[in-house]
């Protein structure tokens, strides 16, 4: 029986740059022996999809394994984390709250703090303020803004507008 001779690829470069999001402390200690076994495994495996998926599906649950040790240990990186978590949750009740304001104009005249709708239409509509001002509410692109100030888009492509100008 005559077994292939081993050809060496350019996998075991992309697996390198693979596990160098592992952490420092990890990948000082364990380097060189991720590297073995990735060689070892790829020239041993017949199936490059079968060893793909099982060096991916390792790499997921080791990376995420070793995140979670590191994160134990570093109060820094807890403290990080923390804020992250807290800093996308009011930048998604922000987006959500502004998008429901925008949504109808019975909305934005409560979000615009209106005590009193004096006019509406399908296109636009009146109220006033508590300190008696009133101000004119426009529908732009299918969302409501206050006259005067619409948004204008910064990134649009073809007739979708992905970011306004505030």
């Amino acid at each position: 029986m005559n077994a292939k001779p081993y050809v060496l690829s350019h996998a075991p470069r992309f697996y390198e740059r693979l596990i160098s999001l592992y952490p420092a402390a990890y990948l000082a200690k364990h380097r060189e022996e991720l590297l073995q076994n990735f060689e070892d495994l790829e020239r041993d495996v017949g199936s490059k999809k079968w060893f793909w998926m099982f060096i991916i599906g390792d790499f997921i649950k080791s990376i995420f394994h070793e995140y979670m040790h590191y994160l134990n240990h570093h109060r820094r990186a807890q403290f990080a984390v923390a804020l992250i978590i807290v800093l996308a949750a009011l930048a998604t009740w922000q987006i959500v709250t502004l998008q429901k304001a925008h949504s109808s104009f019975a909305n934005y005249a409560a979000f615009r703090g209106c005590a009193q709708i004096t006019g509406e239409s399908d296109s636009s509509g009146t109220c006033m303020l508590a300190n008696g001002q009133s101000i004119t509410i426009v529908k732009f692109n299918g969302r409501w803004f206050l006259q005067g100030d619409l948004p204008a888009c910064m990134v649009k492509i073809g007739s979708f507008c992905l970011l306004d100008q505030p």
